[in-house]
């Protein structure tokens, strides 16, 4: 038996893309994409979670395991949770439904820091970047680490805000955080137990709930993917990206 979960939370009643997940890609379901990627790393077994028949159905239809949950989830941290309780792995790692160009050594990476860091109660992914649209845009959450990859803080601002501009500073990157969590298990429960946080409900960031509570959150660097899905923009974009590279 692995000790690692891959759970993969899919909401088909987006608010903003309803159904997305079950969106056409190239042919495939985009939660498809997700869930293969998924199956390539040889982790563990993979588990979708989501409060949709229809999800379960199609899920099937691939040959995926799908468990509904309830529909009281507020997020998707609580569907991974709710649908592991009876599970035995002891690192649980969280992709998102809508994230089909995730890399499989990108799950990779997060689960060794899980397993080679004592002190790491989260694990999560950021890359490199230094184009200011992307900086200066709130849906691209930027990351403030410490020297040894731990999370500062998290922030839809421009932090650190670099005061003067230097030859030495100008070209030094910020960090754009990625959406994909790695738990202790014993870290998961502590997480959604605990209420939101003043910062996390100022930021709209539920990361920054386990920050206020002290606990360690530390980062791996990844190459930068293709889009998320949240918007029929995006999924034209996708489209875009995946014509780019046949």
């Amino acid at each position: 038996m692995s000790d690692v979960l891959i759970a993969v939370p899919a909401r088909y009643g987006s608010s903003r893309l309803p159904g997305k997940i079950l969106k056409d890609l190239a042919g495939k379901p985009v939660l498809q994409h997700t869930y293969e990627a998924c199956l390539k790393t040889g982790l563990g077994d993979v588990l979708i979670a989501t409060e949709s028949p229809l999800v379960v159905e199609a899920a099937a239809k691939f040959g995926a395991q799908a468990v509904l949950t309830s529909e009281s989830c507020q997020s998707g941290t609580d569907r991974i949770f709710e649908a592991a309780q009876n599970r035995p792995e002891p690192f649980i790692i969280n992709v998102q439904g809508d994230e089909p160009f995730i890399r499989p050594e990108t799950i990779t990476a997060i689960a060794d820091l899980l397993k080679s860091d004592p002190s790491c109660d989260i694990a999560t992914a950021v890359t490199a970047t230094t184009d200011d649209a992307k900086i200066d845009n709130p849906n691209c959450v930027k990351a403030v680490l410490a020297k040894d990859g731990r999370a500062l803080y998290f922030s839809r601002s421009r932090v650190p805000f670099k005061r003067e501009l230097t030859e030495e500073n100008k070209t030094v990157p910020y960090w754009h955080h990625c959406g994909i969590y790695g738990y202790r298990r014993e870290a998961l429960k502590r997480f959604v137990s605990l209420p939101a946080s003043p910062l996390e409900q100022l930021e709209k960031l539920e990361q920054l709930r386990a920050l206020e509570d002290g606990m360690t959150i530390k980062c791996v660097e990844i190459r930068p993917g293709g889009p998320a899905i949240d918007t029929a923009e995006d999924l034209k974009a996708a489209e875009k990206y995946l014509k780019e590279r046949e």
